[in-house]
């Protein structure tokens, strides 16, 4: 019916859970994010240099897709 759900970040619950904010603006996530990624900022020009295994190891860090 063209209606969209927008849902929040589980994480935060401050902004809109997108694969952008979950990797590079996720304010609970923002340690982890230095300590698997190496930088409390991530613009979205340099996401891409970032090698697939780390953001897998950043994925699995975060238990964003655990099952409860």
């Amino acid at each position: 019916m063209g209606v969209s759900q927008v849902s929040n970040c589980p994480h935060c619950q401050e902004d809109e859970d997108t694969s952008l904010h979950f990797i590079a603006q996720c304010s609970a996530l923002i340690l982890l994010q230095k300590d698997v990624l190496g930088d409390y900022t991530i613009s979205l020009d340099t996401l891409s240099d970032i090698h697939w295994f780390l953001l897998l190891k950043f994925a699995k860090a975060s238990k964003r897709f655990c099952r409860p």
